[in-house]
């Protein structure tokens, strides 16, 4: 599982009248199983949230204003939403994304291991039979 952070974010509502993503989640709405908390399910293109570039799907929603997120229904997260004025500031607890550089170094490291495994088991292979060879 990857390792998380927690940041602060803050979006200007006022020239949009809305934040531009949507949530998933709430204690009436389990997505994974036990898990109650508030999730970004889609980030709308050209809104604040996706014009700022910080906010991200999947993300968690702790807090929006200082008030926590925990234990409510999707509809009251909704609601939450709905009455947090013009400015907003959302708890969001991410989790650290591997670059695509990083990404594709896994498999290649492993395919040279597994090469160098069969590598020295041949060679062993070799100097055990050679003179039967």
């Amino acid at each position: 599982m990857a390792p998380s952070y927690i940041c602060a974010t803050s979006f200007s509502a006022q020239v949009y009248l809305w934040l531009g993503f949507n949530i998933i989640g709430g204690t009436d709405y389990q997505p994974n199983c036990k898990d109650s908390a508030i999730y970004v399910s889609k980030i709308k293109v050209d809104g604040p949230a996706a014009l700022d570039g910080r906010l991200k799907e999947q993300d968690q929603i702790l807090a929006i204003n200082g008030q926590k997120l925990d234990n409510v229904t999707h509809q009251e997260a909704v609601e939450i939403f709905r009455n947090s004025g013009n400015v907003v500031t959302l708890l969001v607890l991410k989790k650290k994304r591997i670059e695509n550089n990083q990404n594709n170094k896994a498999p290649v490291s492993q395919l040279v291991m597994a090469i160098l495994g069969i590598t020295v088991l041949a060679m062993c292979v070799y100097v055990k039979y050679r003179r039967r060879l």
